[in-house]
């Protein structure tokens, strides 16, 4: 019996002294090394010193040409849903309503660009990769599209691969990934086909009682501007993009349905007098809807109804007739090496990052249109961050509409003083921090200065 535990004893001493060998080769320290002073920074501030030279701003000599479509995307099988972890991919049991993808096309002489979302909880990368391959064919080179999502949580997944892709998204299925891709550029190309002459308009209102911090409280810093781009097309119709910073999670983790969510349903009021609408999150971090006493599709409703109402009578902050300059840039967006956190100073190493979630490339996209300057970030972009970017472009006579999940996806960008602060947004998704805030914000600044 002794020598039977001398035998344990000494297998579990090998096995902590394997284990307390392998901790170097999983985990590492926090790297803190100001983002300013990073190579990674130098080189992202280099390209946009380049920028004119290497997107040169095109000649409006034309009138602005504008096209639309929409493509249903509402799959005919069973898939996982996707948007909340607690599901952990379980089906959809039905179809609440259908899903779209939808494009607005615009063409200035020889420049085109799109802007399109999807009714989807991101824009997966897997996804981004195959449009990236093929949107050619449409007439359109992904330097010119600027896209994004509506961010509704209770849309299809099975889009994600690797751990963490799936915790979110459900079984990864190559067919509905292919068939996403395939619909956002048929999208586009239909868009292309029926442009027609324009005047653009892009407009701001506010909506105070439709969006709170979510993370912070009722008191809190929110971001309340409600964006629009109006397009009165020659043959008297109107058509229009929105954009509002509150998430698209009126219904919770345990409504199984399809549904576009509180965006669908004011796209739908609003296509009962025009023909077409679309919707894109906006800088969502941080920002939770309204939801007062009542069920899931009563405080879906409150919303839609609400920002509805907003457009019909609410007084305007800003509406601006927009010339015809049409400027699309994309741009690879430098960052730290992902620091996946599981305690304040300590994440996982960059190799075991990839095989959790994969190593996928990172892009800023911007839109000039007049003095209009859309850019579309890779995240969860952080509504607090909003206010100064907005003042700072009104500084420069621009106007300023900033979308997320772009096609990339890094996580939530928030205010770096929270950066250490327990909580979903800033521990569990916030992946190449620290600093990051402010470095978003920078990025956005020059493309500010420079467009």
């Amino acid at each position: 019996m002794p020598r039977f535990f001398k035998i344990c004893f000494r297998i579990i001493i090998t096995v902590l002294v394997l284990l307390l060998l392998a901790v170097p080769f999983v985990v590492r320290r926090v790297d803190r090394t100001p983002y300013t002073q990073t190579n990674w920074y130098r080189q992202m501030m280099q390209r946009l010193d380049s920028l004119s030279a290497t997107h040169p701003p095109p000649i409006a000599d034309t009138v602005m040409l504008v096209g639309y479509a929409k493509v249903n995307i509402t799959p005919n099988h069973a898939v996982p849903t996707a948007g909340y972890g607690k599901r952990e991919g379980r089906p959809v049991l039905q179809v609440h309503d259908s899903l779209y993808v939808r494009t607005l096309w615009l063409q200035q002489g020889n420049t085109k660009a799109a802007i399109v979302s999807a009714d989807l909880l991101i824009i997966p990368p897997e996804v981004t990769q195959l449009v990236k391959a093929g949107v050619a064919s449409a007439g359109i080179a992904w330097n010119n599209v600027l896209i994004g999502a509506t961010h509704t949580h209770n849309s299809m997944g099975g889009w994600g691969k690797r751990y963490i892709g799936e915790l979110f998204a459900g079984t990864y299925n190559q067919e509905l990934v292919n068939n996403l891709a395939a619909q956002i550029i048929q999208s586009i190309a239909l868009a292309a086909k029926h442009a027609t002459g324009a005047q653009l308009v892009y407009e701001e209102r506010q909506a105070p009682e439709l969006v709170r911090n979510r993370v912070l409280g009722d008191s809190a810093q929110e971001y309340d501007v409600l964006h629009s781009l109006q397009a009165l097309l020659h043959s008297g119709e109107t058509v229009s993009l929105h954009s509002f910073a509150a998430h698209a999670t009126t219904l919770s983790d345990s409504v199984l349905q399809l549904s576009r969510d509180y965006p669908g349903a004011l796209l739908a009021q609003l296509e009962q007098q025009q023909p077409f609408a679309m919707y894109m999150a906006g800088a969502v971090g941080s920002m939770g809807p309204v939801e007062p006493a009542g069920s899931d599709w009563q405080q879906l409703s409150y919303m839609a109804n609400g920002l509805a109402d907003t457009l019909r009578r609410g007084a305007y902050k800003k509406s601006v007739p927009l010339g015809d300059v049409l400027w699309p840039v994309t741009l690879p967006l430098h960052l730290r090496e992902p620091q996946w956190r599981f305690t304040q100073n300590w994440c996982f190493r960059h190799w075991l990052w990839s095989r959790l979630y994969g190593d996928y490339p990172a892009e800023v996209k911007a839109l000039k249109i007049g003095d209009l300057l859309l850019v579309g970030m890779p995240c969860d972009f952080g509504g607090e961050l909003m206010a100064p970017l907005q003042a700072y472009a009104q500084q420069k006579g621009k106007h300023l509409m900033v979308t997320s999940f772009n096609g990339g996806y890094c996580g939530y960008i928030t205010p770096d003083y929270r950066y250490d602060a327990e909580g979903y947004e800033t521990r569990v998704m916030n992946w190449f921090g620290p600093g990051n805030g402010a470095y978003f914000s920078e990025v956005i600044r020059r493309l500010i200065d420079i467009m």
